[in-house]
């Protein structure tokens, strides 16, 4: 599983360096053809790791039910977005890949419930949503490279 956690500090970093390099105008545009934006994209991911591993789990998820009532699967990229919101998501985007892989190998993660996801993959054990949530991430990588198209 070391691997899966060395993947996903890479594939953050992806998220990080696209909100560090648009301005909020950029971060927050739908371009046509599009439902979201790419902080609505890095947001995502981010939700969908803390529910995949900690919520399906039993555990406390490390953001605040704010950010997965807004940026949870079903969501749209229409909500208001703050500087300090950018910034906020940075700071997350890093600190939950590590007291996520303290708590996988501190086996507080442990308790999982299984899930079906959209994708039609069935998630039994954390180590199987670990290794999903990557492939999520990188899906929504390909969105945002996808969408950056339209402003390079």
């Amino acid at each position: 599983m070391k691997k899966h956690f060395e993947d996903l500090v890479v594939i953050r970093q992806h998220f990080i360096n696209f909100l560090e390099n648009y301005d909020l105008k950029h971060l927050t545009h739908i371009p046509m053809g599009f439902k979201n934006h790419i902080f609505w994209n890095c947001a995502h991911a981010l939700v969908t790791q803390q529910l995949l591993t900690y919520h399906l789990s039993g555990n406390e998820m490390l953001i605040d039910n704010d950010w997965v009532l807004r940026f949870k699967k079903g969501t749209f990229g229409e909500q208001n977005v703050s500087e300090d919101e950018v910034g906020k998501l940075i700071e997350l985007l890093d600190s939950t890949v590590s007291q996520t892989r303290m708590d996988y190998f501190g086996e507080r993660l442990s308790n999982y419930q299984s899930y079906q996801t959209s994708f039609g993959v069935r998630l039994d054990t954390i180590e199987d949503a670990i290794r999903f949530n990557n492939v999520h991430e990188g899906l929504h990588i390909g969105y945002i490279m996808a969408m950056r198209k339209n402003f390079d």
